[in-house]
């Protein structure tokens, strides 16, 4: 029971850690903690080469202080001072170990700088990988969760409402602009209509008094024509002198008619 109790808690651990687990936070702590172990074995790096630097002065230091007694020795042997020459010899030979001494541990150093230096560039190199990695994956990252997003969002809309609605309207739309068509025609009809009804009575109208006019004019001459006829056969009746007069001023009136 209380194994079970405990694998439950543990997957509600998990669970929940995975949940609050981001990728692009668990990278850049990754590639800070790689970037600091660069940095430490940097410093390391350095300090080894400044020890091994620290080594080789000493070491040329005591190599120098070797030669000088070893001369002095020589010097006392010169002016037959043995003893001087065995203490001048003493001293050189306590350089010379540590010249040995030395030797020994700058080789070891060496070696540990090539090491460290070499773990060095190793680390670079992986660091750089990681910060390429990192920015991939976060980029990856990224895009999933916007596809995830997307697809969310997809699952939530349905496109057969949204379409249904955009008919509905376009439907209302079309009964709007068929209801203004009918109503302009309507009013142009209507102001059309009295125009052409004005118009054909102008027509009429200017025809009617054409075809007067034409009547009148004809039934004047056609009444003129009988006077002129009936005068003649009046003025034939009178004597000639009086019918030529007359005839003459009947001419003269049509003529000046």
């Amino acid at each position: 029971m209380l194994d079970r109790l405990v694998q439950v808690i543990k997957a509600a651990f998990n669970h929940l850690l995975g949940k609050v687990e981001d990728p692009a936070m668990m990278l850049e702590q990754s590639y800070n903690e790689l970037q600091s172990n660069v940095i430490s074995v940097r410093q390391a790096v350095a300090q080894a080469i400044a020890t091994e630097k620290q080594l080789e002065r000493d070491l040329q230091k005591n190599k120098d202080q070797a030669a000088t007694w070893q001369n002095r020795a020589a010097m006392a042997v010169q002016q037959n001072s043995d003893d001087l020459a065995r203490q001048a010899l003493q001293r050189k030979q306590g350089y010379a170990q540590a010249v040995s001494d030395l030797e020994t541990q700058l080789k070891v150093q060496k070696e540990a700088t090539a090491g460290l230096r070499q773990r060095l560039a190793e680390l670079e190199n992986e660091l750089q990988k990681a910060n390429t990695k990192k920015q991939v994956l976060i980029a990856r990252d990224k895009a999933a969760k916007a596809t995830i997003k997307a697809n969310e969002i997809l699952s939530k809309t349905s496109t057969s409402g949204a379409l249904s609605v955009m008919e509905r309207m376009e439907s209302k739309v079309q009964e709007k602009e068929a209801k203004a068509l009918a109503l302009g025609e309507l009013s142009g009809d209507s102001l059309e209509k009295q125009f052409k009804s004005f118009e054909g009575k102008s027509d009429i109208e200017l025809e009617l008094l054409a075809l007067k006019g034409e009547m009148g004019k004809s039934e004047s001459s056609s009444k003129l024509i009988v006077g002129e006829k009936q005068a003649e056969a009046i003025l034939l009746e009178k004597p000639a002198d009086d019918s030529a007069i007359e005839l003459q001023e009947v001419r003269e009136l049509k003529t000046n008619d």
